[in-house]
């Protein structure tokens, strides 16, 4: 599932593709031209290559010191990946929970209870 992410950019701030779009190859200069939104900051961008595209965010579009080329995205993926499991995994384990979705041992024995009422 792909997530929207927030960047903060002005009008006529220099930006480069973070990825492939329609007629803009990765890493092709371009400026802002129009910032809207409220929640969701969207940008329209030139590039350099002539393409105007709109409804851009930093899932599309970062500022030229902030780009990452794509085989090094690769491995933080993977990184944060693992990350995430390991953390999730501690969170069970320290978080109070008798099973693997942190539900306590007195709400499992109570709805044990219940579908025996309702069985006999």
């Amino acid at each position: 599932m792909a997530r929207i992410h927030s960047i903060q950019l002005k009008r006529h701030e220099k930006v480069v593709a973070n990825v492939d779009l329609p007629g803009v190859p990765i890493e092709t200069p371009g400026k802002v031209l129009v910032v809207s939104g409220l929640t969701w900051l969207r940008y329209r961008v030139l590039f350099e290559n002539g393409v105007e595209l709109g409804m851009l965010d930093g899932r599309h579009i970062v500022r030229p010191q902030d780009f990452v080329p794509v085989d090094q995205r690769v491995e933080e993926a993977e990184a944060e990946t693992t990350a995430d499991a390991a953390e999730a995994g501690g969170e069970a384990a320290a978080g109070g929970g008798d099973n693997e979705w942190g539900v306590p041992a007195h709400l499992l024995e109570r709805s044990k209870k219940a579908r025996e009422r309702l069985a006999g």
